[in-house]
């Protein structure tokens, strides 16, 4: 007797549709060929992002949908993303310029075909030809002068005095800075509304913003087998808007550094800090 030939089973359309983009997508190249340069909050892009699609034989592809993802608000450190769909011309290219910049940011903007559904090996493949490009904004405070009240403390959790690699750092990025004029880091402990008060009461309208915090041992000095020291910091800091009492970021920041004494190993890590957490006050504010 013969043997039946079985039936082969028709492929359901969504498998289709995912076949046929997979395949599309196969030696995809995504090329961004322009993006403007940083900005700062509430001021546009200086012009747009161009991407550029071509396929495996180097020709442009037309009419690709193209998500676009890009950084559009925080809440200090945590950030929300958008994206948005375009779809390239005849050209291959898309165009995308971004709405004035409401928040602060030093992220990217990354481009990757659309996936035609949410199947971890159809958004995996789209992913795998993503390219980015970087997406910058600068906080609009930095045209006005600020205020520093952030205390470096000992091993033993006593307050020194201002940080003078934080005002130093400030200086250097082109923001006129100050020490509070305020000495007492008894503010510390306080509300922080508190040393806005007593602040503002001092220099009335003549500073834009405050940053107030501390910069504190995580754990003591350790020494390494090599006879290095190994110091960790961590600055916590907050930063206001001077004008309104505002509190408008406060970040976390963590940085070790190593040095041939414990003197050397926490001079380092103090400057490290400080480069850290102006990079991302004055990109996070």
């Amino acid at each position: 007797a013969e043997t039946p030939i079985e039936a082969q089973e028709t492929p359901s359309p969504d498998v289709i549709e995912q076949n046929e983009f997979l395949a599309r997508i196969s030696g995809i190249a995504l090329n961004v060929v322009s993006f403007p340069k940083q900005t700062v909050k509430h001021a546009p892009f200086s012009s747009a992002y161009t991407l550029l699609v071509k396929d495996a034989d180097g020709k442009e592809v037309s009419g690709i949908p193209i998500t676009v993802s890009y950084p559009a608000s925080r809440t200090d450190d945590s950030i929300v993303y958008d994206t948005t769909v375009l779809t390239t011309d005849e050209n291959g290219r898309i165009e995308f310029m971004p709405d004035v910049p409401t928040s602060s940011f030093d992220e990217v903007v990354s481009f990757y075909p659309t996936p035609v559904n949410s199947n971890p090996e159809t958004v995996e493949a789209a992913r795998a030809v993503s390219v980015t490009a970087p997406f910058k904004v600068r906080t609009d405070l930095v045209k006005k002068s600020g205020i520093l009240y952030v205390f470096d403390f000992d091993e033993k959790d006593r307050a020194l005095t201002n940080s003078r690699y934080i005002l130093r750092d400030f200086i250097n990025s082109g923001v006129r800075s100050g020490n509070s004029p305020i000495p007492s880091p008894n503010y510390l402990n306080r509300n922080i509304d508190a040393l806005y008060k007593a602040t503002r009461a001092i220099v009335g309208d003549s500073a834009g913003f405050m940053v107030s915090g501390s910069i504190k041992f995580a754990a003591p000095l350790q020494r390494q087998d090599n006879g290095a020291y190994v110091c960790t910091l961590v600055a916590d800091v907050v930063c206001v808007n001077m004008k309104n009492g505002e509190v408008l970021y406060k970040t976390r920041q963590t940085a070790s550094e190593s040095g041939t004494s414990q003197y050397l190993a926490a001079e380092a890590c103090r400057k490290k800090i400080a480069s850290q957490t102006v990079h991302a006050i004055l990109y996070g504010m």
